[in-house]
């Protein structure tokens, strides 16, 4: 069982972040305060500041850049239906 969200310290953005929007430095952090990022360490930012940066392209993504964007979503456990595969439940979620 996994918390609704990270408490825990993450990391700052990387340098390229500089060229962020707003939005996208939003959500840096509103990725780091996900459930998933419970199981990261500061090795996953690498991954996450990708995540952010080709969510920010909106629908101007090529089918790799989408395909992209849903292997990284996959990788982090993002997705309710990742961190199930990967064994994890959210307190929230219904019990059978």
């Amino acid at each position: 069982m996994l918390p609704e969200t990270c408490e825990l310290p993450y990391p700052d953005p990387p340098a390229r972040a500089e060229a962020w929007s707003d939005d996208q430095l939003r959500r840096w952090v509103t990725l780091w305060q996900s459930p998933a990022a419970n199981l990261w360490d500061d090795a996953s930012a690498g991954m996450v500041a990708l995540l952010v940066e080709l969510e920010a392209l909106g629908t101007n993504v090529n089918a790799a850049q989408l395909t992209e964007i849903r292997r990284i979503s996959e990788t982090l456990l993002i997705t309710s239906g990742a961190l199930a595969a990967a064994g994890y439940a959210l307190s929230t979620w219904p019990t059978s």
